[in-house]
């Protein structure tokens, strides 16, 4: 088997592995350009000892840009010492690719080989003694057998082979104990359980209690004693919620460094060592070393705890309060979770929405409200219970684009901002459909109806579940929440309702919505469009023919605004400045100019990105192509590529190429910059879209409960309109 091979095996098994173990955690933070400042912990201090100084110590974080050469990819299990860094990495010498255990200056400067291992096998992790010796964890993939391997570091000979029992698991790491003696984490393949061992003298493995979670799922990252300068018999380790010290053998844990305060995600961090108490971290999220000082408490700052609730940790808001903890050297963000990590279905987010809205109304008010989709926000607003954000972005200058002033607004007061949006719609062709702004059912049905070919408004992958999942953004459009009035009875909403009702149950099999599309079968597809770019390539799709009224509306509002992580303060916050400091960390220009795949926030940034597209690139600036798969994916190829094609043709910014089952390539597009018509275009969508998708789950409900019955054949939409106009009557009246 070839190394290649092997490698391909190994990861496949380990992210299996990490996948069982590490269920639920967030996606790793974008790489930062410059180091961030350090501020200071306020995490629990160590416990005292007669060994302990008496003042209280706390660890505080300081960051450092590493170089290229530092890639995890390139010195995988880096370990650092007083005498330079240890790693592994892989090698071709002409005889084909090996692993090497390396040793090189700081930052993986000038390396030298101390031994490299047989092509056959997998080496992923080592352990450096404090005699001169390490022990190394090999896999081979042809017996699928472990051993440990003892060598010298300065010969590297291998003076010892101690197998592990496969019936252990998988080791995850290798550590040194107190006593001098080696220690071993494994998880169980089949269900991810975490077990550590001690190596006994005469090569045997005897079962060690650590501080693991109830499922012994924790992930736990073992430092070892060596250098840590903690009292006598502790090991330093950590795990996704934070640094803690450690007892072998009676499982007791001190928390020493909370990482959600400083912005640090365990899950893209690796450990290069311990020297004199100082952890170091290689964070690869942010392309940074992460050093973790011990420091008398009375030295470091206080900051101040914001208080964030939402009802579900999206990617982007932990993104968001990672970056500003990190960043933050006078407040941090603790998240209020509703959903509790729970995987989120529409009961558990039934569940978060009333837990978290009994204990707004119940005056347990957070600093920050993340507005997710389905939370009673306009509800909130009448009850006055979020901060208007006007004179604030007066006070700063901060200028948001219109549709965002507009969507954002309550009876006159901004309560709710965004870093940036997207907008739902449906799209369909200028040449079939005309032109139009937004419509109604009535008329999307009269124009499917009037073209031969048409088989009706969407496509035929549009079921009655799909349709009631898009209108729950659309029902703010029958409510006036100042007024405590609802118009679902109206003729407008039986139209909605009878449109639903004439869906199928069930998607047929069908071409797919691009074609029918094309084919002029159908007449528009629910869509979002995120940003700048994602317009143009959906204009290219439909041969430059691309229009977007919205769907079918009562009142002709087609077109909402998605916001990406929509955020409001409290009005009672009594740390008001600092969530202000939290929402202007979405808004910083430069982030806002450089994030291309969202319509951003500020209007000096989508200027910047309108001149941007506007701009006739040269050619030697080269293009991207992207490949689009038959399934639908798409493929992008990281290489740019210079433009030679004639004299006198603009250079494209993309290439577009799609294949058919056979990976034959069918078509190919180029983007070119955004012509002055595309522009328009784009900016007749975006003034169309005066709300934003943010709806009240209990009105959804209540809609999608009536609407059960005129699916059955119950009922019929004018008296399930009359009864949805009584419900909400009746909501909206308990919530004034």
């Amino acid at each position: 088997m070839k190394i290649g091979t092997v490698r391909q095996l190994a990861w496949t098994l380990i992210l299996c592995l990490l996948f069982l173990l590490s269920a639920g955690c967030q996606t790793a933070d974008p790489p930062a350009e410059t180091a961030a400042p350090a501020p200071a912990p306020s995490a629990p201090a160590l416990s005292q000892s007669p060994e302990a100084p008496e003042e209280e110590t706390v660890y505080v974080p300081s960051y450092q840009v590493y170089p290229p050469s530092m890639d995890p990819l390139y010195t995988r299990c880096a370990v650092e010492r007083e005498d330079g860094l240890w790693f592994l990495r892989q090698v071709d010498d002409g005889n084909g690719a090996h692993l090497c255990l390396m040793h090189g200056g700081p930052d993986a400067a000038d390396p030298v080989t101390v031994t490299a291992f047989d092509p056959e096998v997998y080496v992923e992790r080592f352990c450096l003694l404090e005699n001169g010796r390490a022990w190394v964890e090999r896999l081979d993939f042809l017996t699928w057998e472990t051993a440990l391997l003892e060598l010298s570091l300065e010969t590297g000979e291998i003076l010892r082979e101690v197998p592990f029992p496969t019936e252990y698991g998988l080791v995850l790491g290798l550590f040194d104990l107190p006593d001098g003696s080696l220690g071993i984490s494994t998880a169980s393949l089949s269900t991810g359980e975490q077990t550590v061992f001690q190596m006994l003298e005469d090569g045997t493995f005897s079962e060690l209690t650590v501080p693991l979670d109830e499922e012994k799922r924790y992930l736990v990252t073992f430092l070892g004693s060596a250098g840590s300068g903690l009292p006598e018999g502790e090991c330093l380790a950590y795990d996704k919620k934070a640094l803690i010290a450690f007892t072998p053998g009676s499982g007791e844990r001190r928390e020493l460094m909370n990482w959600a305060e400083w912005g640090i995600f365990f899950g893209t961090t690796s450990p290069l060592g311990v020297q004199d108490g100082v952890v170091r971290l290689l964070d690869y999220g942010y392309g940074e070393y992460v050093t973790l000082t011990p420091t008398p408490r009375s030295q470091v700052p206080v900051r101040q705890e914001l208080t964030l609730s939402c009802l579900t940790v999206e990617d982007a808001l932990a993104d968001a309060v990672r970056n500003f903890n990190r960043r933050s050297g006078e407040y941090y963000v603790t998240i209020r979770d509703y959903s509790q990590g729970r995987d989120f279905t529409r009961d558990v987010q039934d569940q978060a929405i009333t837990a978290m809205n009994l204990d707004i109304v119940s005056g347990n008010m957070p600093d920050l409200l993340s507005i997710q989709e389905g939370v009673p926000f306009k509800s909130w607003a009448e009850k006055g219970f979020l901060r208007d954000l006007s004179p604030w972005l007066e006070e700063e200058g901060i200028e948001l684009l219109p549709q965002l002033l507009r969507a954002g607004t309550v009876d006159g007061k901004l309560l709710m901002v965004c870093a940036g949006f997207s907008i739902l719609t449906a799209a369909g062709r200028r040449d079939v459909i005309g032109d139009p702004v937004g419509w109604t059912v009535a008329e999307a049905n009269a124009l499917a109806a009037s073209l031969p070919d048409c088989a009706g408004v969407f496509p035929g992958s549009m079921t009655r579940e799909t349709y009631l999942g898009l209108l729950d953004s659309w029902l703010e459009g029958y409510l006036d929440w100042g007024s405590g009035t609802a118009s679902f009875d109206s003729p407008g909403f039986r139209d909605v309702l009878a449109f639903a009702a004439a869906l199928p149950a069930e998607a047929p099999a069908a071409e797919g919505a691009e074609a029918e599309l094309m084919q002029g079968r159908a007449l528009a597809d629910a869509v979002t469009v995120s940003s700048i770019g994602d317009w143009q390539f959906r204009d290219l799709v439909y041969m430059g023919q691309l229009v977007c009224p919205g769907m079918p509306a009562t009142d002709g509002v087609g077109s909402l605004i998605r916001m990406h992580f929509p955020m409001a303060v409290s009005a009672s916050s009594a740390q008001a400045e600092g969530a202000c400091a939290f929402l202007r960390s979405m808004l910083e220009v430069k982030t806002q100019a450089a994030d291309t795949d969202l319509f951003p926030s500020l209007r000096s940034a989508f200027d910047t990105q309108l001149g941007e597209a506007m701009r006739e690139p040269t050619a030697e600036e080269g293009y991207t192509v992207t490949y689009l798969t038959p399934e639908g994916y798409r493929l992008p190829d990281s290489t740019v590529y210079l433009w030679d094609g004639a004299e006198g043709e603009p250079a494209p910014r993309a290439v577009f190429r799609w294949y058919d089952e056979n990976y034959t390539m069918i078509r190919e597009e180029k983007m070119y910059a955004l012509r002055p018509a595309q522009r328009d275009s784009l900016l007749r969508l975006l003034d169309s879209a005066v709300r934003s998708t943010s709806y009240d789950q209990t009105i959804a409900g209540i809609v999608r409960e009536e609407a059960g019955a005129l699916f059955a054949g119950q009922r019929d939409p004018e008296e399930v309109s009359r009864r949805v106009q009584r419900r909400a009557e009746l909501y909206l009246s308990e919530q004034g």
